[in-house]
């Protein structure tokens, strides 16, 4: 895997986006996920990038079946447990970050850029895949 799109951030990016998370979002797991990340030597943090971008284009690659199709769910299964890497993403904070790749500019745009329509797709995916865990537990 090439982390083509899966690119790391600059210290300067890095720091720009934890404040920017931190004002946003639960500071506790967003301490959580840059622990995590932090704790990675630099080949581990390339190998979870090219888990991220190998999903991810998976779940490009399934988008024909459907986003309520049992492949893409699988994947999208998949980026839950991926997303779990970083800091404990329970079923109400993924269906937050499913609406988030849609209507956030930034995250739209970056999943734009991999394939135009991948951020709403990526949304509904995962607003099914909640809607099911949600009834199941």
């Amino acid at each position: 895997m090439t982390n083509k799109h899966f690119i790391g951030f600059t210290e300067e990016q890095q720091a720009e986006y934890q404040k920017y998370a931190e004002e946003h979002w639960d500071s506790n797991l967003v301490k959580q996920s840059y622990t995590r990340w932090n704790n990675l030597n630099a080949e581990g943090k390339k190998e979870l990038l090219a888990d991220g971008e190998s999903i991810t284009l998976a779940i490009v690659d399934a988008m024909p079946a459907g986003a309520d199709s049992p492949e893409v769910q699988v994947l999208i299964a998949e980026w839950h447990a991926y997303i779990n890497r970083f800091y404990n993403c329970n079923i109400e904070i993924l269906s937050s970050l499913g609406k988030m790749y849609a209507e956030n500019p930034e995250f739209a745009a970056f999943y734009r850029g991999i394939y135009p329509l991948l951020p709403e797709f990526l949304s509904d995916a995962i607003h099914i895949y909640c809607e099911k865990h949600l009834v199941n537990n």
